[in-house]
């Protein structure tokens, strides 16, 4: 049942103009804008559209998961349950995976990762959301074309932030493709202010050029990490680990032009596959975040805070010491360049040995932007000490996981 929690308008009025379905004759409306855009709106508007006026009445809803199709597609706050009326009395059937309207029109939820899913169905009509995000895009975008066989002109909205997907790129080129662009800032009347401030912290980024004004950012080749590589590192840490380290890359200053402070946790499963657990970089008072580097130690059971002392000396480990004598604190030269103690670190990810238990942001933008003459890289160094330590010849290797039944 609608849940109604945007007040109903008629969507044509309150709509921006490159917000609403395309005129003329095309088979796929792909919205490739930045977050915050409305690509959510803008494709649960158009089928709601569809479905009540009868002119499509077997749709498919696709996500990277029925989950994610779920929470946002459907029960989201611009999904196609808040935007409806009450009285259109559009009911949802969770484990049936769809909504139905009182004319008989359906839409069904897939999940990309089991694209073959959509073998046999018939629509006359899609959504398809956060395309990039797939797994197998190419794989799923062609199986619905072959379910699309209802009807004299099955259409297809597709909306993405872009990422530098071949198929994106083809489909672009396409004569029955319809391709509107937007930014987030076109929508910032309607996003939080918060929002809008962190935005500013993704100036000169990749994120900012595709996450924001929705251009598709090649690679740089220049750069030790492969975007695609980084997109693809994200996995769940299993629940137990017991080779836990910290690698600190520290400044010793705090003022307006001070470099943060790098705080990476890091640790190793039983199969020696390490994973990036937190990021915790800060820029603040050396007190400060040794404090908060202390607190991550204890919080994750640490064995060792990995501590580059180039700049602060002994003054480092007293420090720590001064905070907690029973850290166990490991100092580290830089004797070698960035870049030559970074290239193992570039090897094992790419042999798919270190995963991210979440998207670090600011972290993976460092590693896929760094260049030799970058300014000095801080979560980079930190996390690099880290996954160094954790790898090392003289690093004990990860016991056997015993568990009490």
């Amino acid at each position: 049942m609608s849940t109604n929690k945007i007040e109903k308008m008629p969507w044509e009025k309150i709509a921006r103009q490159n917000q609403l379905a395309p005129l003329g004759d095309w088979n796929v409306w792909m919205i490739l804008a930045g977050r915050g855009f409305g690509k959510t709106r803008s494709a649960a508007e158009a089928i709601r559209k569809w479905a009540i006026s009868g002119t499509y009445k077997r749709i498919a809803l696709i996500s990277n998961t029925i989950q994610e199709a779920r929470q946002v597609m459907v029960e989201g706050q611009s999904g196609i349950l808040s935007i409806s009326a009450k009285e259109e009395n559009v009911e949802f059937y969770p484990s049936r995976r769809l909504l139905q309207w009182p004319n008989g029109a359906i839409a069904t939820l897939y999940g990309a990762e089991h694209y073959e899913h959509l073998r046999g169905p018939q629509f006359d009509a899609a959504w398809i959301d956060e395309f990039a995000k797939f797994h197998y895009p190419k794989e799923t975008f062609d199986q619905l074309s072959f379910s699309l066989r209802l009807g004299c002109n099955p259409k297809i909205i597709l909306t993405t932030t872009p990422r530098p997907l071949q198929f994106i790129k083809d489909l672009m080129k396409r004569s029955d493709v319809v391709t509107v662009k937007g930014t987030s800032l076109e929508n910032s009347n309607n996003l939080s202010p918060t929002f809008l401030k962190q935005l500013e912290y993704l100036r000169g980024t990749r994120l900012e050029a595709q996450e924001i004004y929705a251009e598709i950012v090649d690679e740089n080749p220049n750069t030790l990490w492969a975007w695609e590589d980084l997109e693809k590192c994200h996995r769940d840490p299993p629940h137990f680990m017991n080779n836990i380290v910290m690698g600190v890359d520290p400044a010793m200053t705090s003022n307006g032009d001070s470099d943060e402070t790098g705080i990476i946790v890091a640790g190793m499963d039983g199969f020696g596959k390490a994973y990036v657990l937190d990021d915790l970089s800060i820029s603040a008072a050396p007190d400060i975040w040794a404090k908060r580097v202390v607190d991550a130690y204890h919080k994750h059971s640490a064995r060792l805070i990995v501590v580059e002392r180039n700049a602060g000396g002994d003054l480092l480990e007293n420090l720590f010491k001064s905070i907690d004598a029973s850290v166990k604190i490991k100092t580290v030269y830089a004797h070698k360049s960035k870049i030559a103690r970074a290239e193992p670190i570039v090897i094992l990810y790419q042999k798919k040995m270190i995963f991210h238990a979440r998207q670090f942001q600011k972290l993976e933008t460092q590693m896929a932007t760094y260049e030799p003459k970058s300014k000095s890289p801080d979560r980079l160094d930190a996390m690099v000490w880290a996954m160094t330590e954790l790898f090392s010849a003289s690093t004990p290797k990860a016991l056997p996981l015993i568990w009490n039944i």
